[in-house]
């Protein structure tokens, strides 16, 4: 079998072979003039310009804090886009559940391609309309009204939320949050984990918890994700090494899933095209996809990381991103997976135990042997969660550093991010409760209190929550750091 590099070049050659074809107005045909040979051309360009074009990037919009001394108790560790697209929410170590409007914040700033200027506009003008009429839905809290338990004392008024001005709604929560996710049917319903280990749903038009499910023990919940093909159900990864299921018509985990060896659980995510599939990121060093219809043993484990694996996304149904703090970012094949599910291979039920156990073993063998398509990793991470999105339209994938830097790649090139950008704030502090040192045991409070020295010694900041607008015509990407500073960055090309 042509491996997958190989394939991608074929396909590359192929795809540019055709083109070449196109480029000489002799070879047409039909006897077109150059003007429809033109409108051929762009056409043709717009679509395949996302893998050849040259992307330029630039910061449409910046959320920061009024305080100068950059107070590091506002670490955005998790954005998420609804399903509209047209709302984004936060959420971090201010305890705090944060939605903003999309078009408020970029208004301002819209780039057009020259070649297209008519057609954009008259998407913007859609947009606007489509804008004015969600923004009178109860989501948006009238300006005499503050939302519940944010009230501030009048010794910290001078200190202004960084959010005061562009925030559509603010909800408290009862502890820091470690992840959040968008509900697929009810838009008014956000579901967060939590550092207690408790799985909680939002109404942010009531600003109540509609449900609190606590069945980890109290150990942090890394991860949540709802099924894109049954949205009532949900799935939370957690430090107890465990992954729960929930549903909705239930008051108690439907399904348990224990990581092999135990070892803690940073990320989990449905496949895109069953709700039955769904990827691990363990501490063991090792990327796990699991079929919920036999808990047993993992479908494929994936294991070329070299230290605790952090997050897990579906660029696409048989394409896997997987970051790990061991600086790297590695894009999986996992089409073998997807085809095969469920695995019928691997049930023991043939009549002779012995030549059951023996494929099986067969078959897990084979699964160790999976070589990644690409690895990227020009970013810096050794330490923390610093986030990771993928752009299914554009082929891209997103990542913070601990170089206080928003990275982006392109998985249809080779290594070298095509977006490398500083957020360009230094300062002597470090946020605590950032979730570093992932999957290991947490520490004392002793050592934790000198690795907070250290890191305030050395001054160090880190982008820490990463997220890519999904929409097919334009491609936006929505980053922030450890000192609350949100930053929304388009791409064109």
């Amino acid at each position: 079998m042509l491996s997958e590099d190989h394939h991608l070049r074929t396909s590359l050659q192929s795809d540019t072979a055709a083109d070449d074809e196109d480029e000489h107005p002799d070879s047409n045909a039909s006897g077109d003039t150059d003007g429809g040979y033109r409108q051929r051309q762009k056409k043709k360009k717009k679509k395949k310009g996302r893998r050849l074009s040259q992307w330029k990037f630039k910061v449409v919009a910046t959320v920061e804090s009024d305080d100068p001394n950059n107070s590091s108790t506002d670490v955005i560790g998790a954005i998420a886009f609804d399903k509209s697209n047209d709302f984004f929410a936060t959420g971090g170590s201010a305890r705090k559940i944060r939605v903003y409007a999309f078009q408020s914040l970029s208004k301002e700033d819209v780039f057009y391609d020259d070649d297209d200027e008519e057609e954009e506009e008259e998407k913007d003008a859609d947009q606007k309309l489509r804008q004015r009429r969600r923004l009178q839905r109860k989501i948006m809290l009238p300006m005499n009204r503050k939302p519940r338990a944010t009230t501030h004392s009048s010794s910290s008024s001078s200190r202004a939320d960084h959010t005061s001005s562009c925030c559509m709604t603010e909800i408290c929560t009862p502890a820091k949050l470690s992840s959040l996710k968008w509900h697929f049917e009810r838009d008014n319903i956000i579901g967060c984990g939590d550092y207690d280990g408790v799985f909680a749903e939002w109404d942010i038009e009531r600003h109540i918890a509609v449900s609190e499910k606590d069945e980890h023990n109290g150990r942090r919940i890394w991860s949540i994700d709802y099924s894109v093909e049954r949205p009532s159900l949900c799935a939370s990864a957690s430090q107890d090494g465990t992954v729960r299921m929930w549903s909705r018509s239930s008051d108690h985990s439907v399904a348990l899933l224990h990581a092999p060896n135990r070892s803690p659980v940073c990320g989990a995510e449905f496949a895109p095209c069953s709700s039955f599939l769904l990827a691990l990121a363990c501490a063991d060093s090792n990327v796990y996809v699991n079929d919920l219809r036999k808990l047993s043993t993992p479908v494929l484990t994936l294991s070329h990381h070299k230290r605790a694996v952090s997050y897990v996304r579906f660029l696409s149904k048989d394409r896997l991103v997987s970051a790990a703090i061991d600086s790297t970012l590695k894009l999986w094949d996992v089409s073998s997976c997807v085809q095969n599910s469920p695995i019928p291979h691997c049930e023991v039920n043939h009549d002779d135990d012995e030549s059951g156990r023996s494929h099986l073993s067969n078959i897990l063998q084979q699964q160790q042997q999976q070589q990644p398509v690409k690895t990227f990793g020009y970013h810096q991470n050794a330490r923390n969660f610093v986030g990771l999105s993928v752009w299914a339209e554009g082929g891209l994938i997103a990542c913070g550093s601990e170089t206080n830097e928003a990275f982006a790649y392109d998985c249809h090139k080779d290594g070298e991010p095509i977006l490398r950008y500083d957020f360009g704030h230094h300062f002597n502090s470090v946020p605590e409760g950032l979730g570093s040192n992932a999957g290991r045991k947490q520490s004392s409070s002793s050592e934790e209190q000198k690795s907070l020295i250290d890191d305030k010694q050395q001054g160090r900041l880190m982008v820490s929550a990463v997220c890519w607008r999904q929409k097919e015509s334009e491609c936006t990407l929505v980053a922030a750091n450890s000192v609350g500073v949100l930053r929304l960055i388009k791409g064109f090309f």
